[in-house]
């Protein structure tokens, strides 16, 4: 991979996280009223992102030689992409929130754990995942905190 394709990743990645902060801050200080749309926009943002993760496992899987591992990883996938869709139908908003940490944490143990075995070239970006999970995790956990 090119270093000018490594630090669109690495920007793209940050800037992601750009939707959870602001809506975190917004659900915890206010803004303007509108604490609890920020929690319901906080919600749909995490549920896309976490179904393009999902969906972004497959392309991975698929531009390689088949293995058995391969299948797990797109039926786990599939798990995770399906678990993010619930989450925005659950009308209980901390269980929405719950359920996708665990999604988060989900797909990050699928792609270090199985997804790593099948493309073990990609050194920064197992990194950068831990660093932005963790930042997403993070998040998730604030959201869940009760507004002070």
């Amino acid at each position: 991979m090119r270093n000018s394709s490594r630090s669109l990743i690495k920007v793209l990645g940050t800037l992601g996280l750009l939707p959870f902060l602001a809506s975190t801050l917004t659900f915890h200080f206010d803004f303007y009223g509108h604490g609890f749309l920020a929690q319901s926009v906080f919600v749909a943002y995490s549920a896309i992102i976490l179904s393009f993760l999902s969906g972004a496992i497959w392309g991975q899987v698929l531009e390689q030689p088949f293995q058995a591992k391969g299948k797990a990883l797109l039926i786990g996938s599939n798990l995770v992409a399906i678990s993010a869709w619930c989450g925005l139908l659950i009308q209980q908003p901390h269980m929405s929130l719950l359920l996708l940490l665990c999604g988060y944490i989900s797909i990050f143990w699928l792609e270090v754990r199985w997804l790593k075995q099948i493309r073990p070239d990609q050194s920064f970006y197992p990194n950068l995942r831990f660093i932005l999970t963790t930042l997403v995790c993070a998040l998730h956990l604030l959201m869940l905190y009760p507004r002070f």
